[in-house]
């Protein structure tokens, strides 16, 4: 059954529609289309009444139709042919005033008489002149995008006769990506292994993601990212899919996770986006963390789950700067500071032991001292615990809920002599925690305040005080 006949074209509309796109993402279609052609050379040259592109690929425009009729394409069912569906030629002379495309023995005129066919001697490539008055800013704004394009190799991309310079390639991977395949000028969904080449950019340039070497959209990974083969386009074609984008940066994520990326570079946001919005595997996010955080990382949580956790040993993220569902995912392999607290504080309760006559003497001295400076009637525990895998000792605990301060008797404490500095100084550290479990200043101004009693207690204490408190509760070996 024939349809032809059923629908006409308004040149006016599609006119309309080509003028809303700036000049230099339409130019940008020329210059594909001599990209596909394997030129040795494509020239343009930019100028307020004009605009040309040529090239010198072998074969051009084979027949003429394929100048002026939409969606008609030659164009093969390639993942790596640039082109699609035959509209983007004729977006560009729409785009304008007047044009002229001169191909192998012909040439095509388009002007306000309409469009006429002449012949001519060239023998190959194409040459497509523009005309229109062009500002100044559109001029620079299809430069700056000419100056992003990475031809083929073996392909150099003239633009006012100054040759522009490539990139450094940084890197190539491979990958398997989302594909776009033209079936009888259809367009439909595939999946394809392709390279996936990252470069340096030159300097002044935004880093941006290509489509086989022509520039898509600016983003936030460091580099130029150019897909070797189509990909999904935004109405416009000036942009891919939010999904596409994701599956890019999590492929370069996956691929360099072990081996490219420091630190800094594993704390940038593209990063944190595919961590909180791509399913990666545990195996990736394990790599991750194990480079962007030291050795023994958790999840921050309640600030006194975080001071506690940092008691002992761990290292807290501040999860203020990491987005929420990034700090999500990574609870799949790290733990949370408050369960890492409930966790470890179980670990160091330790063994309970029966205090030795020492260790009696020294309990009673400390509840002398926390009734005399501290005002707090407490509970004396000693237990044994040996240092954890990371080799960290716990010389003491204070549950200030439960007033009970606990004493680890492997640990360094001298238990015959309360006044031995360190010592005295863990008692007063723990007497400090009855007001406060964290390390703030609520806890330095209270340290201070008993550290200083103490001081006045032992100045203004008569001479045997000092021996009375190493036999325990003064007042009862005065009365001795």
């Amino acid at each position: 059954m024939s349809r032809r006949g059923w629908f006409e074209l308004s040149d006016d509309g599609w006119r309309n529609l080509a003028t809303s796109r700036p000049i230099g993402r339409l130019l940008l279609e020329a210059v594909q289309n001599a990209f596909d052609e394997n030129a040795a050379h494509v020239q343009v040259g930019l100028s307020e009444s004009a605009i040309s592109v040529e090239d010198n690929g072998l074969v051009g425009f084979e027949d003429d139709r394929l100048i002026y009729t939409l969606f008609l394409s030659t164009k093969r069912d390639d993942p790596e042919c640039r082109g699609r569906i035959g509209r983007g030629l004729k977006e560009l002379i729409a785009a304008v005033d007047s044009a002229t495309v001169e191909t192998a023995v012909s040439t095509v005129q388009f002007d306000e008489n309409g469009r006429i066919r002449l012949p001519n001697s060239r023998t190959d490539g194409t040459r497509i002149t523009l005309r229109r008055s062009f500002t100044p800013e559109e001029l620079a704004e299809a430069r700056r995008l000419l100056q992003l394009c990475i031809p083929p190799k073996g392909t150099r991309l003239i633009v006012d006769r100054e040759t522009l310079k490539r990139p450094q390639l940084f890197l190539s991977l491979t990958g398997e990506l989302e594909s776009i395949a033209v079936e009888r000028g259809v367009e439909r969904a595939e999946t394809a292994t392709t390279t996936i080449a990252l470069y340096t950019p030159n300097d002044g340039c935004t880093p941006h993601l290509f489509e086989m070497g022509v520039p898509i959209a600016a983003w936030e990974v460091p580099w130029h990212v150019d897909v070797g083969q189509r990909v999904p386009l935004i109405q416009g074609r000036d942009g891919v899919p939010e999904r596409f984008r994701l599956q890019v940066q999590a492929t370069l994520l996956e691929a360099m996770v072990h081996s490219y990326l420091n630190r800094k570079e594993l704390k940038a946001n593209w990063v944190h986006e595919v961590i909180g919005r791509w399913p990666l595997s545990s195996s990736v996010l394990d790599a991750y963390c194990s480079r962007a955080f030291p050795r023994g990382a958790i999840l921050g949580g309640t600030r006194r789950a975080n001071d506690r956790a940092k008691q002992l040993g761990a290292h807290v993220i501040d999860v203020s700067a990491v987005p929420h569902k990034t700090y999500l995912t990574l609870g799949r392999v790290l733990e949370y500071a408050d369960d890492y607290v409930r966790r470890r504080s179980i670990e160091f309760l330790g063994e309970d032991v029966d205090p030795t006559e020492s260790q009696l003497r020294f309990a009673a001295a400390v509840r002398w001292l926390a009734r005399r400076i501290a005002g707090r009637v407490v509970r004396i525990r000693f237990f044994a615990r040996d240092p954890n895998d990371a080799g960290l000792i716990e010389d003491a605990t204070t549950d200030p809920d439960a007033r009970i301060i606990s004493f680890n008797v492997r640990g360094p404490l001298c238990f015959e002599d309360i006044l031995e500095p360190t010592t005295l100084g863990v008692v007063l550290h723990e007497m400090a925690h009855l007001e406060t479990p964290e390390h703030g200043h609520r806890f330095i101004d209270r340290l201070q305040f008993l550290s200083g009693q103490m001081v006045k207690l032992v100045i203004e204490a008569d001479a045997g005080f000092a021996d009375r408190l190493r036999a325990g509760d003064p007042d009862t070996s005065r009365e001795t």
